[in-house]
């Protein structure tokens, strides 16, 4: 038995030391072998007679074995890659990818049930727009839904073919506008109005909303004004504000307050941003964006012009004049809603108040041939079943000149409708008569001042390409754009 025992105990030596230079060739193959780790080799030792419970007997070499180590959780080192999709892992962690069947459908890869792991992250876009890595590894991820921005539960394979642009979150409304000028007898003026043009705005999800402002000045202060921010599509979707801003007698920012609290917002030191916070709920996210008016005390933003100036900003849109006695509310002469050749066209008054409560008329275009709209009255911060402002839809068809051809009451059909100075609305349960015979359409192009209201979101852009950066619980914190040699796993 010792002759037998001695003649395995060198073969099984021979056999490891087989294994340790198998370990060391394939080491050396596979040296510039993206996602290769060394092996290592361990040498075990069995050990006999005591394990038949003869404790009495030495210990006696039976054989030896050798164990391949992999090391495929260990960090590589990275290297800088040219490829923008490459990734590497800092620290644990592992790619998820999957492997397809080889067969297609409808022009469809199929893929295999299994999960596989590795960390070789040198992935690029293959002609489906899948993300490959050069094992040939299909990269997984979680979707996330272009809509709505919720995130699926459900591990797919990630394609990128049909990647879109997709406009930024608006955070910041700038306005630079010169919205009135300083009167030469601060006791005997009338006070001034000015509305900004809508301007369009984005949510989280990249969908579109529009934004306006309106300026009242003080009828005792010539050097105050409420301002206030309002949805200019008439959805009820910014919330109500209501700010006062005051103006040095040069024209210049003095201070901005609210005029609900009376608190001051922000600081009056010269030099300091003067803004005025906006909150938006679109879709039950609430969004926060920042009106930025300009400096205190500076001489661009918005500013008042000096006493007959002829620098002052055109106001944009119209407000509404509303008397409580007589229980009218009249739209202003001459206001262009759009042209008679345009389609998809709006127009939302600005925010006029009846009594304690905000009123405007919305219009929105349903044909362009003819040029059909629909108008109605609504409390544009309040979109609810339950507003303090309702009226009955109309339909009112125009003539190629511009001019009203007739008016439908779309809510009640019954009801005979001669044109638009008589129409009804309800403020606070009280029924106001409503004269909107000021409105008609241009036969011309209108001229717009998009220059005095601007948003920080980038609305237009070519999709080029994908850039790695992934983040997340399940991931590693540290994830870089660069190339690094790791292991798969299978």
């Amino acid at each position: 038995m010792s002759i037998f025992n001695a003649l395995t105990t060198a073969v099984s030596g021979i056999d490891a030391q087989s294994t340790a230079f198998t370990n060391l060739s394939n080491n050396i193959a596979n040296s510039q072998t993206v996602g290769y780790k060394a092996d290592s080799t361990a040498f075990q030792d069995f050990v006999a007679d005591s394990l038949n419970g003869n404790s009495s007997s030495a210990d006696i070499s039976d054989s030896v074995s050798a164990l391949t180590i992999q090391h495929v959780d260990q960090q590589g080192t990275a290297s800088a890659s040219t490829d923008s999709l490459a990734m590497s892992i800092s620290g644990n962690g592992l790619f998820d990818v999957s492997e397809e069947t080889g067969a297609t459908t409808a022009g469809t890869t199929q893929f295999q049930d299994e999960q596989y792991y590795t960390r070789n992250g040198e992935f690029y876009e293959n002609k489906d727009g899948y993300l490959v890595n050069t094992a040939g590894y299909y990269l997984d991820g979680y979707m996330v839904n272009s809509q709505t921005g919720q995130v699926s539960n459900n591990l797919t394979q990630i394609n990128i073919a049909n990647v879109a642009f997709r406009p930024t979150e608006t955070t910041t409304l700038t306005q630079s506008a010169v919205i009135g000028t300083l009167p030469s007898d601060s006791t005997s003026y009338t006070p001034q109005t000015y509305t900004t043009a809508p301007v369009t705005t984005y949510d989280a999800n990249a969908q579109p909303h529009e934004v306006g402002v309106s300026w009242t000045q003080s009828s005792s202060n010539p050097l105050v004004w409420d301002v206030s921010a309002y949805d200019a599509s008439g959805t009820g979707s910014i919330a109500a504000n209501d700010y006062q801003v005051t103006f040095n007698s040069d024209g210049t920012l003095a201070s901005v307050m609210n005029a609900t609290t009376g608190a001051t917002v922000g600081s009056t030191t010269t030099g300091a941003t003067a803004s005025i916070p906006i909150s938006a709920d679109y879709d039950g996210v609430t969004q926060t964006m920042q009106l930025d008016l300009g400096t205190i005390g500076g001489t661009s933003g918005t500013t008042m012009a000096a006493a007959g100036s002829n620098t002052v900003s055109t106001s944009q849109v119209t407000a509404l004049t509303a008397d409580t006695s007589t229980k009218t509310i009249s739209m202003a002469a001459n206001t262009l809603l759009g042209t008679t050749t345009g389609s998809d066209q709006s127009y939302v008054t600005a925010p006029t108040d009846v009594g304690t409560t905000p009123v405007s008329v919305k219009w929105t275009q349903t044909s362009a041939s003819p040029a059909t709209w629909t108008v109605s009255a609504v409390n544009p911060y309040d979109s609810s079943s339950t507003s303090s402002v309702s009226s009955d839809s109309y339909s009112v068809v125009f003539n190629t000149d511009g001019s009203v051809k007739s008016v439908t009451d779309l809510t009640n059909p019954s009801t005979t409708v001669s044109g638009l100075s008589s129409l009804t609305a309800s403020v606070d349960n009280t029924t106001y008569t409503m004269d909107l015979s000021g409105a008609s359409l241009s036969t011309t192009a209108l001229s717009t001042d998009t220059t005095s209201l601007t948003s920080d979101s980038v609305s237009s852009g070519t999709y080029t390409g994908a850039r790695s950066k992934v983040t997340g619980p399940s991931w590693p914190s540290s994830i870089t754009a660069t190339r690094s040699l790791s292991a798969r796993l299978p």
